[in-house]
């Protein structure tokens, strides 16, 4: 899980080498050759903990898009397609660029299989608050919590939605329930709540 202006994003298309060269001689090059452009794609995100520069973000969406042509092609199983889609759309949101990322993670939510769903969801809801379409993301959210009431992540993304629509009160009940069970690095967001105000947005 990683977070991003207060919400949470959660990848879904992490990779382990020992696996891609176990299934080496049992599944087509394309597919293996995109799995292991997965595995680039993941070390340049692992590298922005440490070190949190665009390059980064840039190297990781081009590996993503190297994987994606690979595995479009007909003999790799799809579901690792529609994983590094999702995944190309959380890291475009990382460099600004929203434009098809909530129609990318629409196709992998349609083509995923129920252990995914929420995950997406939840990522598609803060997808929403990032680009403050608040009510939307709003909606989603109280769905999702509804099904999954003890998801920390959800929580967290919900009490910032909240901070945005500026319900102060909610969103710092929500803060310090997510806080319950997972301790989040960054509380700017519950400081600004408890103090019913905006944080810096453009500094987060």
């Amino acid at each position: 899980m990683e977070t991003l202006k207060l919400v949470c994003l959660n990848w879904i298309s992490h990779e382990r080498d020992k696996y891609i060269w176990e299934d080496m001689y049992e599944h087509s090059w394309d597919e293996i050759i995109g799995r292991i452009y997965l595995l680039r794609a993941h070390d340049a995100i692992e590298q922005t903990r440490y070190n949190p520069h665009m390059a980064y973000y840039e190297e990781a969406l081009a590996a993503f898009e190297q994987s994606l042509t690979l595995l479009a092609k007909g003999e790799a199983q799809r579901e690792y397609y529609y994983r590094a889609l999702a995944d190309k759309a959380l890291v475009q949101c990382y460099l600004g660029r929203y434009d098809t990322v909530l129609a990318d993670i629409d196709e992998a939510l349609a083509q995923l299989g129920d252990f995914y769903q929420s995950i997406l969801k939840g990522n598609r809801a803060a997808v929403l608050v990032l680009t403050g379409a608040f009510s939307q993301a709003l909606t989603l959210l109280e769905q999702e919590l509804y099904e999954h009431p003890d998801d920390t992540d959800l929580q967290f993304t919900l009490a910032t939605c909240l901070l945005h629509m500026e319900r102060y009160e909610e969103a710092y009940a929500a803060y310090e329930q997510a806080e319950k069970h997972h301790h989040f690095p960054d509380e700017s967001g519950l400081l600004a709540a408890r103090q019913h105000r905006q944080p810096d947005w453009d500094n987060l």
